[in-house]
């Protein structure tokens, strides 16, 4: 079985969060995890429409062949969009 970093994102309503929301310009990188043999992935700032933030989070990597990487997203105003931990336990499985 080969071992090898599993990129599994954002969860499905953040990700349509930031398609209605997000203003048209880059997301800034303002940090990174790393994966297996010291690959590097970016965390991004998103600019809203509204003039708010939203932060990309590592908000867990648990292990099934190579670590996968859920990430949440932190809106600068409080809301804050993660996965559920049923979720998580079951891509382990």
């Amino acid at each position: 079985m080969s071992r090898h970093d599993q990129f599994i994102g954002l969860p499905t309503v953040a990700t349509c969060y930031l398609n209605d929301n997000k203003a048209p310009t880059q997301p800034e990188p303002i940090g990174m995890y790393y994966g297996m043999f010291d690959q590097t992935y970016p965390l991004y700032r998103y600019t809203l429409n509204n003039g708010l933030t939203a932060d990309e989070f590592l908000q867990a990597s648990p292990w099934n062949s190579g670590p996968m990487f859920f990430l949440g997203l932190r809106v600068s105003d409080g809301t804050l969009f993660q996965w559920g931990e049923s979720d998580i336990r079951q891509a382990e499985a």
